[in-house]
C-alpha cells in the first residue's frame, strides 16, 4: 500500500481544499488532520470519511492503480487472440464481442465434451 497519510495530503492541496473544511466534514479536529498526514496507514472507517470529505476514490489508496486517471469507458486487457479493447460506450461493438467470446467458449467446451454445460455421456 501506498502512504496514506502523504496521499491524502497531496490530494488536499493539489485540489486546494481547505484543511479546516476538510476536517470538519469529517469530525475531526485540524491538528489531528495535520497528524494523520504524517501516518502510513488509517483506521478504514476515517479513510472512507475523509475519501467522501475530499471526494478521493478508496481505490487511490492501493498498489492496483484503482486510483488512477483510468476512465470506465474502456477496458483494456491482453487475449492470445484479437484486440480486447471495448468501448463500453458503443453497444453494438460490445455486443458483437460478447457473441463471439461466447461462440468461442462453445467451441472449447464442445471439444472437451461438454454439452450445454454438462459432461456428456460419451466421455464420461
Amino acid at each position: 500500500m501506498k502512504h496514506v497519510g502523504q496521499l491524502i495530503k497531496n490530494y488536499i492541496e493539489t485540489n486546494h481544499l481547505k484543511k479546516r473544511d476538510v476536517a470538519n466534514a469529517v469530525g475531526i479536529s485540524y491538528n489531528y488532520l495535520s497528524t494523520i498526514f504524517t501516518r502510513p496507514s488509517i483506521d478504514c472507517e476515517l479513510l472512507e470519511k475523509l475519501c467522501k470529505a475530499t471526494g478521493m476514490t478508496t481505490g487511490a489508496f492501493f498498489d492496483d492503480g484503482g486510483g488512477s486517471s483510468k476512465v470506465l469507458s474502456d477496458i483494456h486487457q491482453q487475449t492470445i487472440v484479437g484486440s480486447p479493447t471495448i468501448s463500453l460506450n458503443d453497444p453494438a461493438t460490445l455486443m458483437a464481442l460478447l457473441s463471439e467470446k461466447e461462440r468461442t467458449i462453445q467451441i472449447l467446451m464442445s471439444a472437451k465434451g461438454f454439452e450445454n454445460g454438462t459432461k456428456s455421456e460419451q466421455t464420461k
